[in-house]
């Protein structure tokens, strides 16, 4: 029986995906930051987050970030200097 479950289980993955609760993609993140008043180029914040560690999730051709780790990482280069 315990077969079973694991193949089911993989066929049906839990419902609440792994992600963030407030997910991004960097071209959501630079056109929010944008209105802000505080722009950056999706290249400079793509390499802001490789080098700050930052985790993202792949969804297809999706990118996702968390919208708070981005803001901390812009705050820290925006402000910081």
């Amino acid at each position: 029986m315990g077969g079973r479950t694991m193949a089911i289980a993989a066929l049906h993955p839990s419902p609440t995906p792994r992600g963030f609760k407030d997910a991004v993609t960097v071209k959501e993140a630079v056109a929010l930051f944008a209105e802000t008043g505080y722009p950056v180029p999706d290249t400079t914040l793509r390499t802001w987050a490789k080098a700050a560690g930052l985790e993202s999730v792949r969804r297809g051709q999706r990118v996702e970030y968390s919208y708070s780790d981005l803001l901390e990482v812009h705050a820290r280069h925006m402000f910081d200097d």
